[in-house]
């Protein structure tokens, strides 16, 4: 990387051709991410010297005029620029204490940073309050000068955040050597996204890009980070475990397992673009305050969309796992659309801000204005997906009084100059009888008349130039869109349709239409109650297993015999246990193991087997297992109102000792019965 960035500088912005990021990366063998990385970084340097940036549109990169200027001079003209800078300027000054150990004096400061000593005394003050903020104590240590003092994940963290906001670091001539170990952090970090099945936004790659480095720069200088036993590991964790020879040898050091944990934590409190739904350690949690959290908002701004929209419920589930890591480690992520929310949306996330207490009483945590103002750019991409309507032709009535020949013509006249549909002529009075049941959009009248809930445009029976050019204005004001509602409400004006299918069918006249960009119209977005689903032929009681394989096979069985999966799902449900096997125990005593969608299921379903003989499961805290509830879901959200239901009884532990003591299915759903 050391030689890439002048490179790229010479190819770029000293000839007069054009690249492709795709072609830079494969010339410098680096994904194209780390090409827009740094051209990034390149603007930064053109900026601050007082040059144009280089211009990038659709992946083609090219530079307006040529520059005769060495990439040498230009690092050095923006050394300039960031010094004279108070707030990058202060910014150097933290990364350099930081990364200083335990103590600096001011003339190890003065030798680093090229400013003077009255400058730096001054920045000091403010700097004392920076660190204050993170729990971080600046103290006079007489004949040492100062000492620092706070958590090592506080002064970490507030590193993160200060490298992350200085654009110019790694060219600064004390950290430049460490460019190259930078790559190896890269493809290490691809590597681990990959193996657990997330993308990372660009910002949040290079956030834990920076993390990784951080914490090579803090053990360097002997600070490893103390945060003790782990009981239950995050995939994360897992994923950094597997890797921490490969770690240590980056490093160049030893590297505990405590420091691979915390680089899982950054790694999980990281904003993803997509995420294969992997069991978590709060699995199910997520999927059910996920589902509360939308009716809750729902309920503060009715939109029927949100109730409806998957891609609403998909995107707040893989975005809650990370806000909530932050939330726990009193983390935030700058939201840099929040005014454009508040200013665009503030009704919207005044409902979000209420709703989200639902959050934060189920997960006991707390989310700050920027966390809230990205769960409601989530809801706000619905409104916006579901109000691309298609326009229909406005319905217009005649109201006349001079007779069926005038009403006619004029009828006649309205259908050659303009695109309308005319419902009808009337007299005034009958205008206003049939008015009290229909919704014209535009009444066009020749006589004096009045309605509260329609415009109405007098004009001339022989529609006089005026006349025409104020239709025009009006028929161009009119929406005249296609409302969902108003079919459904034509639909069952005439047609008697059970409740469970009016959903599916909304839907469906959805995508036909055109009316929503949402057309993935999945089956079973009704969610049907528990009694609806389990039956006494999915319940085993006393069932007499040697294994958790066992166990969950007799699960999975009770879902195939029934019809809601195919043979194949039993197999899927063994292999999802033997990847989370932890996770799947979701609470002290209770296993639930399931498996994907398309992995086999046909149908909504849980099946319940209580175990004669306890089972371990391998969960250092929940086991052993003495319920096996076995899931089956064919979409995320269709199965969340039974699965609540059984889940506040089995949160019940005099419940779940009845249940685990009852003798008999036909018991068992009587039990559960009572309960829900």
């Amino acid at each position: 990387m050391e030689n890439r960035l002048p490179e790229i500088y010479r190819l770029v912005c000293q000839s007069s051709r054009e690249f492709t990021v795709r072609e830079l990366a494969q010339q410098f063998s680096v994904s194209t991410r780390t090409i827009y990385s740094d051209i990034k970084k390149l603007n930064e340097l053109l900026e601050a010297s007082g040059y144009s940036e280089i211009n990038g549109d659709k992946g083609k990169l090219f530079y307006k005029s040529t520059l005769v200027i060495k990439f040498e001079s230009l690092i050095h003209s923006t050394s300039a620029f960031v010094l004279s800078n108070p707030g990058i300027r202060r910014l150097r000054i933290i990364e350099t204490i930081l990364l200083s150990g335990d103590q600096f004096t001011v003339e190890e400061l003065l030798k680093k940073l090229d400013i003077s000593r009255n400058t730096l005394i001054g920045d000091l003050k403010e700097i004392k309050e920076i660190l204050s903020f993170h729990s971080i104590v600046i103290e006079a240590a007489p004949f040492k000068g100062y000492r620092i003092s706070g958590k090592e994940r506080n002064i970490r963290n507030l590193l993160i955040l200060s490298i992350s906001e200085d654009p110019l670091f790694f060219e600064h001539k004390a950290y430049k050597k460490d460019l190259q170990i930078l790559d190896s952090f890269e493809k290490l970090l691809d590597d681990i996204a990959r193996r657990i099945n997330v993308e990372l936004s660009d910002l949040w790659f290079n956030r834990v890009l920076i993390a990784f480095y951080v914490t090579y720069a803090r053990i360097s200088i002997g600070k490893a980070f103390p945060e003790g036993p782990r009981d239950v590991l995050t995939r994360e964790e897992k994923a950094f475990v597997e890797r921490h020879r490969e770690i240590a040898e980056i490093f160049g050091r030893e590297v505990s397992l405590d420091d691979c944990f915390y680089l899982a934590t950054k790694l999980a409190e990281a904003s993803v673009v997509k995420s294969e739904e992997l069991l978590s350690e709060k699995w199910l949690p997520f999927n059910l305050v996920t589902n509360q959290f939308i009716d809750a908002v729902a309920k503060e701004y009715p939109f029927e969309a949100f109730q409806t929209d998957s891609k609403l419920y998909e995107g707040l589930l893989n975005h809650l796992r990370p806000a909530y890591k932050r939330a726990l480690a009193a983390e935030w992520a700058e939201n840099p659309l929040i005014n454009y929310v508040l200013e665009n949306f503030s009704e919207l996330n005044k409902a979000v801000k209420k709703g989200v207490k639902v959050l934060e009483e189920k997960l006991k945590v707390h989310f700050n204005d920027h966390e809230i103002s990205y769960f409601t750019l989530f809801f706000a991409s619905v409104i916006e997906r579901n109000e691309k309507q298609i326009c229909r032709t406005p319905n217009v009535i005649i109201v006349c009084n001079a007779g069926i020949s005038t009403s006619e013509i004029l009828k006649s006249r309205l259908q050659a100059l303009f695109h309308v549909n005319v419902w009808g002529t009337f007299s005034v009075r009958n205008a206003a009888l049939w008015l009290v049941d229909h919704a014209p959009d535009l009444i066009i009248s020749t006589v004096p008349f009045e309605w509260k809930d329609a415009k109405v445009l007098n004009v001339t029976p022989y529609l006089s130039d005026y006349d025409i050019k104020e239709i025009q204005n009006q028929l161009s004001f009119l929406t005249a869109r296609i409302h969902l509602g108003e079919v459904m409400d034509i639909i069952v004006k005439y047609a008697e349709i059970e409740d469970h299918k009016l959903i599916p069918l909304k839907s469906e006249l959805s995508a036909y239409l055109g009316i929503t960009e949402n057309s993935e119209i999945k089956k079973g977005i009704y969610q049907p109650m528990l009694k609806e689903i389990l039956t006494e032929d999915l319940i085993k009681a006393k069932f007499e297993a040697d294994s958790r394989d066992e166990a969950v096979k007799a699960s999975g069985r009770l879902l195939v015999d029934k019809g809601l999966a195919e043979e194949c799902y039993i197999q899927a449900m063994l292999k999802n246990v033997e990847v989370n096997g932890t996770y799947i125990v979701i609470s002290p005593g209770i296993a639930m193991p399931h498996a994907r969608p398309e992995e086999g299921a046909l149908d909504i379903g849980l099946s319940i087997v209580t175990l004669k003989d306890p089972v371990v499961f391998g969960h250092p805290k929940n086991d052993p297992v003495k319920i096996v509830v076995g899931l089956c879901a064919i979409d995320h959200q269709s199965h969340l109102k039974a699965l609540t239901e059984l889940a506040d009884i089995l949160m019940d532990g005099k419940k779940v000792e009845k249940i685990t003591n009852a003798d008999s299915a036909e018991e068992i759903l009587q039990i559960i019965k009572e309960g829900s």
